[in-house]
């Protein structure tokens, strides 16, 4: 049985009881736009159920999936320890219900609950060594590249990663470096060994391990 690793998964019943206490229940539909890149920073949310899609624009407006979160985990944690503007955009991918909490009243709680404060810190440095995972994308065998991809976009339900990644084939080709047509190529062969199931603008990991050992990862 996998030990789960998400921000809430971390907590113990104590510190989840006192961030319920500061939270506000929130519901948002599939598509909505949780908050926009460059906003003022204000409120942390915790996914209780569904999953949201983490993307940024860059200057030459290209946007570009940086993660998928789901059940259990933290979103806006760096602007809500910074104060500075989100980094990146959030939006719901299927019908999401999470907490909302404001950054002053997770600051508050930090201050006193040295395990809130310490899983934030996990989390942080969590996706920190995700980032630089990120930046491997783009060298290596096109079987790597894809297959890494998959599973660093991918978000675990229960003990297999059978998570759908939301990414039409020219987002994932952007992402890791490859043109559309090798990208298919590669998807075809994982494909093919059933390892995957590809749909419109999704891809689903049937079976972690057997992708980790085709592509090297």
């Amino acid at each position: 049985m996998r030990i789960d690793r998400s921000f809430w998964g971390m907590l113990d019943a104590a510190d989840r009881s006192a961030l319920q206490g500061v939270a506000t229940g929130v519901e948002f539909s599939p598509r909505s736009v949780i908050c926009h890149q460059g906003d003022p920073s204000h409120n942390v949310l915790v996914v209780l159920r569904g999953r949201v899609r983490v993307s940024r624009v860059a200057a030459t407006g290209v946007e570009t999936l940086l993660a998928v979160r789901g059940p259990g985990e933290i979103v806006g944690e760096l602007s809500a320890v910074d104060g500075m503007g989100r980094s990146a955009s959030v939006t719901a991918i299927d019908p999401v219900y999470g907490l909302m909490i404001s950054a002053r009243a997770l600051e508050a709680l930090c201050r006193t609950r040295p395990g809130i404060t310490w899983t934030v810190l996990r989390v942080v440095v969590s996706r920190q060594r995700a980032s630089g995972d990120r930046q491997d994308l783009r060298t290596g065998p096109s079987l790597y590249r894809v297959g890494a991809a998959l599973v660093l976009l991918a978000h675990r339900e229960g003990d297999e990663l059978m998570a759908t990644v939301p990414l039409s084939q020219q987002e994932l080709a952007s992402i890791v470096g490859i043109s559309r047509e090798t990208l298919v190529r590669t998807l075809k062969v994982l494909r093919d060994e059933g390892v995957i199931c590809t749909r419109r603008n999704r891809v689903e990991i049937l079976r972690e391990e057997e992708l980790r050992v085709r592509c090297g990862i």
